[in-house]
């Protein structure tokens, strides 16, 4: 953890100020250039690309935070989802993700990432934990039959992930378990076309002892 960011979470929230919703490209390069951002290693090997950052500000995944002395700090909520199938057989499996393909031109267009969860998913505006499971399952891998839903966990941490470089960022973690319907089994996994990526999702069997 870096000195800016300890400083950043000893701050007063009080004295800081969310940035805009509606904010351009151009200011949030000012901002990120006043807390020392590098901004030259967006969207280089996992770093994902400053109209990532924009987007996700304008749409309200997460809010930036900027204190007087030009220290930021990104918020955000995410949903961790292990997902589960068990087979009238008595066979399980778990869902991960195996990769991502990147559509951006990147020497390294491939990028592979050890989860917490088979899926990761940010908070809409005003999105409940629950809701936002069945939507992650629909959107990601096109599943919607389940046949059990169960929290596992609350977290919070504040680090400084490598999706963007030296913006140090606080998560507040909800963490659920599902079993989807055998019906809704794809034996050769799953694949999520973004316009900006593909994911690739497959499954592990369980091994008894």
């Amino acid at each position: 953890m870096t000195e800016r960011l300890l400083s950043a979470e000893r701050a007063d929230v009080e004295h800081s100020e969310l940035v805009s919703s509606d904010i351009t490209r151009d200011d949030l390069i000012v901002i990120l250039k006043g807390a020392d951002v590098p901004i030259d290693m967006f969207g280089q090997g996992p770093a994902k690309t400053i109209e990532h950052l924009l987007k996700e500000i304008q749409e309200g995944e997460s809010t930036l935070r900027v204190w007087p002395t030009g220290e930021i700090l990104r918020e955000l909520q995410v949903l961790w989802v292990d997902v589960v199938s068990e087979h009238a057989n008595g066979d399980v499996y778990f869902l991960r993700e195996d990769r991502q393909e990147f559509k951006d031109g990147r020497e390294d267009n491939i990028k592979r990432r050890k989860l917490e969860a088979s899926l990761g998913e940010k908070l809409k505006p005003g999105e409940k934990p629950d809701e936002a499971v069945l939507r992650a399952l629909e959107e990601e891998i096109g599943v919607n039959e389940l046949t059990g839903v169960f929290q596992t966990g609350y977290s919070e941490n504040t680090l400084t992930p490598d999706t963007y470089p030296g913006v140090p960022s606080s998560y507040k973690f909800h963490k659920y378990a599902v079993t989807i319907d055998e019906s809704e089994f794809a034996p050769e996994g799953y694949i999520e076309d973004q316009p900006d990526k593909t994911n690739y999702y497959v499954w592990d069997k369980h091994q008894s002892e």
